[in-house]
């Protein structure tokens, strides 16, 4: 392991080791063997016929090394428009980075002041407004995993101080300096770290496919990846080293396989499993089925990606994102980026963030329900009806049908 792979590693343990501490009750073992039985007979049936037909999985298949930079597609600059915009420099400095901050969205104590009525309406369950039905709450209490995190999804529209700091013209106005004039923020959620908690694993996301058949968002016009959506996390708390603080690898937006070899796994899983010895299906299967949201899952294929193509996170810049309770990052999400785990006594770290696009982005276009991943299976809820917040400009495009959320009552 070099030292760059060293630096990646750090903090977070090997699925193997997981998996070995990790105990599954015996009828998902069942499952899980099983399943890895028949695809193991699967390889000498199908594969061959699979393979007369032209159909046999290649994980690099489709993948171009060199996504190249981004024309930015927003016009207003500080120079001429004053305010909040950003100026010429720091829009170059993005273009190279797809980072831009930290900086100060709302001072310290109104900030934490946010995180304590955030942390109150997670202890009333946001009121009964969460999107996801009894079979999704029970399987996360059920297993510990009940949390902000997971039932603070899309709660930036219901709220009004929510709702408030995601427009904020010190997010807005940045925003429009890149993408351009008419924004939506089409999810917003918390990231909670409790001590103890681990981290984030590293992971790369254009368009937002995650669990789901097809991508959340689709642009209708050519648009690079890294730009279909951006990401704003506001840090609601103090975040550093200790208590687990986002790390991004700089400029990685203009490589895309990892996310590429995702999405061939997703779009074909039964070829990928033939390709694997019996005891990596059994982790695979394991890791797909039986955790919770979609970082170990990133891990799954960043480790398979790291024995396959070993160069992929060579000569990489990993720059560390500690920050003040009130300031906030614009990245893009098609960053290489991760988090470390919260190594400290006492402190809890919360943060708010937004998702960004264009108006004129498909938004749920392709799916009325999406998948949540839990350690008792994927369990679907709708979005089909879930609006977005209109952040700057006309929040309707005529290339569009996006739901579009109205200012909330409380």
């Amino acid at each position: 392991m070099n030292t760059k792979d060293h630096t990646m590693m750090d903090g977070y343990e090997d699925l193997d080791h997981y998996w070995a501490k990790t105990r599954l009750s015996p009828l998902k073992m069942l499952r899980v063997h099983s399943s890895a039985i028949f695809i193991t007979i699967f390889k000498f049936v199908i594969k061959p016929i699979r393979f007369m037909f032209g159909k046999s999985f290649d994980l690099l298949a489709n993948i171009d090394n060199d996504l190249g930079k981004f024309d930015i597609l927003g016009t207003k600059r500080q120079e001429q428009e004053g305010e909040n915009y950003l100026t010429q420099s720091q829009i170059e400095k993005f273009s190279e980075s797809g980072v831009h901050g930290p900086f100060r969205v709302i001072d310290q104590k109104e900030a934490k002041k946010l995180a304590g009525e955030s942390d109150d309406l997670f202890k009333n369950h946001f009121h009964k407004t969460t999107l996801f039905g009894d079979d999704i709450l029970d399987s996360l209490k059920a297993f510990d995993d009940y949390s902000i995190n997971y039932l603070g999804y899309f709660q930036g529209s219901k709220y009004q101080k929510l709702w408030n700091v995601l427009v904020h013209p010190k997010i807005a106005q940045p925003l429009q300096s890149i993408l351009g004039d008419d924004l939506l923020c089409w999810r917003s959620q918390f990231f909670e770290k409790k001590p103890g908690q681990e981290g984030t694993f590293w992971h790369q996301t254009g368009t937002f496919r995650e669990s789901d058949g097809k991508p959340k968002l689709e642009p209708t016009q050519p648009t690079h990846p890294a730009l279909a959506q951006l990401t704003v996390w506001i840090a609601l708390r103090d975040t550093n080293k200790k208590t687990g603080c986002l790390r991004v690898v700089e400029g990685s937006f203009t490589d895309g396989r990892f996310e590429r070899i995702v999405t061939n796994i997703q779009d074909d899983l039964l070829g990928y499993l033939m390709s694997l010895p019996y005891s990596e299906i059994i982790k695979t299967l394991k890791t797909i089925w039986y955790t919770t949201g979609n970082f170990k899952k990133a891990q799954l294929i960043f480790e398979k990606i790291k024995r396959t193509i070993p160069s992929l996170f060579e000569n990489i810049t990993i720059r560390d994102l500690e920050m003040k309770a009130g300031e906030a990052i614009i990245f893009t999400s098609l960053n290489t980026h991760a988090s470390y785990a919260n190594t400290s006594d006492d402190q809890i770290r919360l943060a708010l963030a937004g998702r960004y696009t264009r108006s004129d982005v498909h938004i749920f276009k392709h799916e009325s329900t999406s998948i949540l991943p839990t350690k008792g299976g994927g369990i679907s809820y709708d979005v089909h009806n879930e609006p977005s917040i209109p952040v700057a400009g006309n929040p309707k495009s005529p290339k569009t049908n996006n739901n579009i959320a109205e200012y909330p009552l409380v």
